[in-house]
């Protein structure tokens, strides 16, 4: 099969499905590659209802642009209830997340369409339309289930945090800023898989949760494989934090605390995340995050930069709110306290709130105690978005809301490395010695 239709077909997430039996009907459905095409369907749609009349459908893929479009015929399988195949279901959640929520409603079966026929309309160089041969051996996605049992998107919170950290310090050294990512990200992804897995052999998350990651609810990747990967990841940042400390020993209770935050927050059971202290462990592990990076290039802490360390753990706070007001459901049904929890849904919209704008007066506040942050205040151009974050909390009905710890990881990236890449230009214009190798 042509490899790069294959690829095109695999970075896709959409089709427009064409069915004929009571009614010509068309319907945009998400996909995944799985010896076919796996998608949901609505259980009481005219879609649904064309197809049991008449399972030979047609369909169409395209990215919105003059480059490749995939049509083709075949027909539809329903398999059943999501829940009951975890396979499929695994692989298409692992594509498309964002499908977990029809799931959870229970609106939904899982089908496959089994294509016989497919012609392609290539128009990136010249015009051409070409017919392609069918392996469906070949229709699969291509999936790094240890990486993202990790949960590479919540990555950018530290990586903003460090990033920060340094360029407010008197000079940058870029091996140390190397090895402050470095060590960081290695034991954030290896908390990340414990947490993960943890939560899944409590129970906390089932077939129907909305969690981030469901590379063990799926059963994507083996379990035993993800925890030694955890360990190893986890022991390399210890050797790494270690060296940091031997090279700057002033850095020796940040690298104590974030460890041994890291560790109580994420034991199973006794976690803190488990008795309503997660919100202040987090708080407290990124704030440290961002305090250990500004020290390690060799800044002085004062009463602003702890100003902006308490939006930078308030900043991080405010996705793990916005992941506990989700599941408030079911960390009660598994018997975990978070703060979410606690405050019940009305108060929970009232904190989150107070979560995205407290970081804005925090700046603020910095910037009067010291005008040489001048540059920081470039974070009020994120404003809109936390507007619009701010109208998808205080609608219930919003279909985003499922999504808000994804888009609050956004906002809060981009809240931070607009402040460090502002103040990182002034730094070019009025003092390239501070920038050294």
């Amino acid at each position: 099969m042509n490899k790069s239709i294959l690829k095109f077909m695999r970075k896709s997430k959409t089709m427009i499905l064409s069915t004929d039996g009571i009614k010509l009907w068309g319907t945009k459905v998400y996909y995944a590659l799985d010896h076919g095409f796996i998608f949901f369907i609505e259980k009481k749609g005219l879609t649904i209802q064309n197809i049991y009349k008449n399972n030979n459908v047609s369909f169409e893929i395209d990215n919105n642009k003059l480059s490749i479009i995939v049509q083709g015929s075949g027909h539809v399988e329903i398999l059943g209830e999501p829940t009951d195949f975890d396979r499929e279901r695994g692989i298409l959640l692992y594509k498309v997340p964002e499908d977990v929520q029809f799931m959870k409603h229970g609106t939904v079966y899982i089908a496959r369409l089994v294509p016989d026929f497919i012609r392609v309309i290539d128009m990136r160089t010249e015009f051409k339309k070409f017919d392609i041969d069918i392996n469906l051996d070949e229709f699969t996605e291509k999936q790094h289930p240890v990486f993202l049992s990790s949960r590479p998107w919540s990555f950018q919170q530290s990586i903003a945090a460090i990033l920060l950290g340094a360029v407010l310090a008197t000079r940058i050294n870029l091996f140390l800023l190397f090895l402050s990512i470095m060590g960081v990200l290695l034991a954030q992804a290896s908390f990340n898989i414990l947490n993960g897995y943890f939560d899944f052999k409590s129970g906390n998350d089932n077939k129907l949760s909305m969690t981030s990651t469901r590379v063990f609810i799926d059963r994507i990747v083996p379990e035993h494989r993800a925890v030694q990967y955890s360990m190893m990841m986890l022991i390399l940042a210890v050797l790494i934090g270690i060296y940091a400390v031997y090279i700057k020993p002033e850095i020796l209770l940040y690298f104590v605390i974030g460890l041994i935050g890291g560790i109580l927050y994420n034991l199973p059971k006794i976690g803190l995340k488990r008795m309503a202290l997660g919100d202040i462990s987090v708080f407290i592990i990124w704030s440290v995050i961002f305090l250990g990076s500004y020290i390690f290039q060799g800044g002085i802490i004062n009463i602003p930069v702890i100003f902006i360390s308490f939006a930078v753990g308030i900043l991080t706070l405010s996705i793990l709110h916005s992941n506990n007001w989700r599941d408030i459901k079911d960390d009660k049904n598994a018997n975990v306290k978070t703060v979410a929890s606690l405050l019940g849904e009305k108060i929970s919209m009232i904190y989150y709130l107070i979560l995205i704008y407290i970081p804005y007066i925090l700046i603020s506040a910095a910037f009067y105690l010291s005008y040489k942050l001048l540059p920081l205040l470039s974070v009020f151009i994120t404003i809109p978005m936390s507007v619009y974050l701010a109208r998808i909390a205080i609608n219930n009905k919003n279909i985003k809301r499922g999504e808000l710890d994804r888009l609050t990881a956004r906002f809060t990236f981009i809240f931070a490395i607009t402040g460090a890449v502002f103040y990182l230009g002034i730094m070019f214009i009025y003092g390239m010695d501070k920038f050294i190798l």
